[in-house]
C-alpha cells in the first residue's frame, strides 16, 4: 500500500483481514508512506461524514473497515443531517479532533501484526510482462526493492503537487510535506492517460481571537448517533458494549468532550473586498488551470457566480480539545494573505481575529479512472490498484470506500491468483458500488464527490440498514473471521437480524383504532421511538432491540410499497445489468454502431452491459445492437459475481 491517507490505511486494514499472518511468517502488508507520523492525518475539514458521505462510512463499517471506529473513538460533535426530510437521505456526521483522530488510526494501525510500516518514499513501480511485481523505494534504510503480488497506489494530491496561495507557490501536497514526482512519471512511463485537479482549504482561526460568545451557536445531537454497529453494541442490560483495539478504547459513548460550533457570515465588505483582488487570486489570474470542485467552491468562486448575494454563511469548527484552532467552513481560498487577513477580520465576531494558517489551493496530478475496472485494478498493469483521490475523488469518505475495494481485491488476487474471485458492490448494494461504476463510466471533469442524488436506489441504501445491506458480504468474504471485533460484528449482525424479524412478526399482528399498525406508520409516518412504544405496549419488549434497529424496521415498513417496485425493476434489469462483455471485443469494428458509441466503448471498456448502458453517448439503441453483436460473436455471458 502507497500512502498512508484515508485510502491507504483502509486498504492496509482490509487486505490484513483477508492476509492474516500464519505460522510466524513476515506481515503481509507493507504500508509505505513518507511520513508514519502523518498516517491517519485529516488534511481539511476535521469532519468525517455527512450527506451520502455518511452512508459510505456506515459502509465501510458494516464492511469490518476501520474509519467508523475511529470516528466514533474521537469525535467531539455528533449531528444526523437532513433530519427534517425521510430516512433515505439522512447524513450522519461527527467534528473529529484531528489530533486524536490520526493517533487512533496509527495505534489501531499498529496493532494489526499483519501490516508493517514503511516510512519511504516510492521512486518507481515496477513492473515486468506487463503485471507488478513490486516497488523501489528511497528512505532511512536506503533504496531498496520490496516484491509484492499487489500494489495498492494512494497518493491523494501529493502526485506533482503544486499548492498556491496569492502569487506564491510551492511544491507539495500539503502544508509542509513534499510532492510525490516520481511516481507521475513512472505512470506516464506504464502509459497511464493523467489530468490534473485543484482542491483547496480556508484559513484556521486562534479561537482565542474570536469574540466566540457572540455568534450564534451550532449544537451536536442531544443524543449522538454512532458511526460503528460496534459501538452500538449492547448486553443484556442495555448498557453498550465497550470495544478495544490496540492502545484504542471505547469504554463509553460519546468517549470525548463534546464541543458547540459557531456561525458568522461573510459581509457586503467581505465581497467588495474579493472583487477587488481577483487579479491577484490564482483561480481567476491564470495561475492555476486545473478545475475545482464545483459543490465546495472557493470563496472568490462563490462571490462572482453568486454576484447577487451579499453574504455567505461560514462555520467556525474547533479542530481538537488539545489546541486552539477553529476551521473555517465555507471560506476556501487561495488569495494572499493580506487579503485572507482583510476578509476574515470583515467578518462579525471576527474583526480581531488571528490567522494561523492561511488558506490555500493545490493542483495535483491524477489518472483519468476510466483506466481502471469497479475493483480498483488498473486496465494497464495487472496488480495495480488505484484508490482515492488519484481516481479524481474529493473528501475522505470517497477515498476510504475506494481504498477497502482495492485492499480486499489486491488481497483476494494474492489468494486466488488472477482468475479469482473479485468484490464488486453493485449501484442497488451501495453507496461505494454506485461511485466506483460513476467512475468507471465517467472520467470525472472536476473533483469527484458523491450525492445522495446520485443513487436511484437510495431508498434501499440508507445508512440506518448498512449491516442488513453488507455485513453478511464481508463474513462470506472472510473479511471478519480473523479479528475479535470481526467475530463480534459478525455476531451482532445475527442478534440484529433476529431482532428485526421479531418486530416485523409483532406489527403485523397489532391493530391502533381500528387500523393495522403497519397502515400507520406508513399514513402518519410514524417515528422509531413512537413504534417501539406501541410494539412494546402491546407486546413486550423485544430482546436485542437497539434504536437503530428499531430505525430500520419504521424506514423499511414505512418505504415498503416503494421498496418492493423498486426490488421489481432490479430484479427485471439483473440479467443484462450483471452480464459480461467480452474483454477483447474491438468495438471499431462493428460497423453496425455509431462512431460515437464506438468511441465510448473503446475509451471506457466497460465490464458489463450494465455498465455500458450508463456511458456518455451510449443510447438504448445501441444496446440493443451491443446485444445483438455479442451474441453473434459468441459472447460468454458470464456475469459479475462480486465474489457473492
Amino acid at each position: 500500500m502507497i500512502g498512508g491517507g484515508h485510502a491507504g490505511v483502509e486498504a492496509a486494514w482490509a487486505a490484513a483481514n483477508l492476509l492474516p499472518i500464519r505460522g510466524g511468517e513476515a506481515p503481509t502488508v507493507a504500508l509505505v508512506t513518507a511520513d508514519p507520523t502523518k498516517i491517519g492525518v485529516m488534511s481539511c475539514n476535521p469532519a468525517i461524514g455527512g450527506l451520502a458521505k455518511g452512508q459510505i462510512v456506515r459502509e465501510i463499517d458494516a464492511l469490518g473497515g476501520l474509519m467508523g471506529l475511529a470516528t466514533d473513538a474521537t469525535g467531539i460533535q455528533f449531528k444526523v443531517l437532513n433530519t427534517s426530510k425521510g430516512e433515505a437521505v439522512h447524513g450522519p456526521r461527527a467534528q473529529c479532533d484531528k489530533h486524536a483522530y490520526a493517533r487512533a488510526v496509527q495505534a489501531m494501525i499498529r496493532a494489526r501484526p499483519e501490516i508493517e510500516v514503511i516510512g519511504a518514499s516510492v521512486e518507481r513501480i515496477v513492473v515486468e510482462g506487463g503485471r507488478v511485481r513490486g516497488v523501489e523505494i528511497s528512505g532511512v534504510r536506503g533504496a531498496e526493492r520490496i516484491e509484492a503480488e499487489t500494489v495498492v497506489l494512494t497518493t491523494g494530491t501529493f502526485m506533482r503537487g503544486l499548492m498556491h496561495c496569492g502569487e506564491r507557490k510551492s511544491e507539495g501536497g500539503r502544508y509542509g510535506e513534499h510532492a510525490a514526482v516520481g511516481i507521475a512519471a513512472s505512470l506516464r512511463e506504464m502509459g497511464f492517460e493523467l489530468g490534473r485537479l485543484k482542491t483547496g482549504t480556508p484559513p484556521r482561526l486562534r479561537r482565542g481571537s474570536i469574540r466566540w460568545d457572540e455568534l450564534q451557536p451550532q449544537h451536536g445531537d442531544a443524543e449522538p448517533t454512532p458511526f460503528s454497529d460496534l459501538t452500538d453494541e449492547r448486553d443484556g442490560s442495555g448498557a453498550r458494549v465497550p470495544w478495544a483495539v490496540g492502545d484504542v478504547k471505547l469504554g463509553r459513548f460519546p468517549y470525548l468532550e463534546q464541543v458547540e460550533c459557531r456561525q458568522t457570515w461573510t459581509s457586503a465588505a467581505s465581497h467588495e473586498l474579493i472583487r477587488e483582488n481577483l487579479h491577484r487570486a490564482p483561480m481567476f489570474s491564470g495561475q492555476i488551470e486545473s478545475v475545482g470542485p464545483r459543490y465546495c467552491p472557493s470563496i472568490e468562486d462563490k462571490v462572482m457566480r453568486f454576484a447577487e448575494r451579499d453574504s455567505h454563511g461560514v462555520f467556525l469548527e474547533p479542530e481538537s480539545l488539545s489546541d486552539d484552532w477553529v476551521y473555517c467552513n465555507g471560506i476556501s481560498t487561495s488569495l494572499p494573505a493580506d487579503v485572507q487577513d482583510a476578509i476574515v477580520r470583515s467578518m462579525p465576531g471576527c474583526d480581531g481575529a488571528e490567522i494561523l494558517r492561511y488558506g490555500y489551493a493545490v493542483e495535483y496530478d491524477m489518472v483519468k479512472p476510466h483506466q481502471i475496472y469497479a475493483t480498483g485494478m488498473t486496465r494497464v498493469v495487472e496488480g495495480l490498484f488505484l484508490a482515492g483521490q488519484i481516481n479524481g475523488t474529493s473528501g475522505y469518505e470517497e477515498a476510504a470506500g475506494q481504498g477497502l475495494v482495492a485492499g480486499v481485491n489486491a488481497a483476494l488476487r494474492v489468494l486466488d491468483g488472477a482468475g479469482g474471485s473479485e468484490f464488486v458492490l453493485g449501484r442497488d448494494e451501495a453507496y461505494i458500488g454506485v461511485m466506483m461504476d460513476d467512475l468507471v463510466t465517467k472520467t470525472p471533469t472536476e473533483p469527484y464527490r458523491m450525492f445522495t442524488s446520485r443513487a436511484e436506489h437510495r431508498l434501499m441504501l440508507r445508512s440506518d440498514n448498512a449491516c442488513e445491506r453488507l455485513t453478511g458480504r464481508a463474513a462470506r468474504l472472510g473479511l471478519l473471521a480473523s479479528t475479535e471485533l470481526g467475530r463480534r460484528r459478525e455476531a451482532m449482525a445475527a442478534r440484529r437480524a433476529s431482532a428485526i424479524a421479531e418486530i416485523e412478526r409483532r406489527i403485523d399482528g397489532i391493530v391502533l383504532d381500528g387500523r393495522s399498525l403497519d397502515h400507520v406508520i406508513r399514513a402518519a409516518e410514524m417515528d422509531a421511538m413512537t413504534l417501539l412504544s406501541h410494539v412494546e405496549r402491546a407486546t413486550g419488549r423485544v430482546p436485542g432491540a437497539t434504536g437503530s434497529v428499531w430505525r430500520t424496521v419504521a424506514a423499511d415498513r414505512r418505504y415498503r410499497p416503494l421498496l418492493e417496485r423498486q426490488r421489481a425493476d432490479i430484479r427485471r434489469r439483473a440479467e443484462m445489468e450483471h452480464k459480461r462483455l467480452p474483454r477483447d471485443m474491438d468495438y471499431r469494428s462493428c460497423p453496425a454502431l455509431r462512431n460515437e458509441a464506438k468511441s465510448a466503448l473503446e475509451r471506457y471498456r466497460p465490464e458489463t452491459f450494465g455498465q455500458a448502458s450508463r456511458l456518455e453517448g451510449i443510447t438504448p439503441a445501441d444496446m440493443t445492437l451491443l446485444a445483438v453483436l455479442v451474441g453473434r460473436r459468441g459472447g460468454d455471458g458470464a456475469r459479475v459475481s462480486g465474489a457473492r
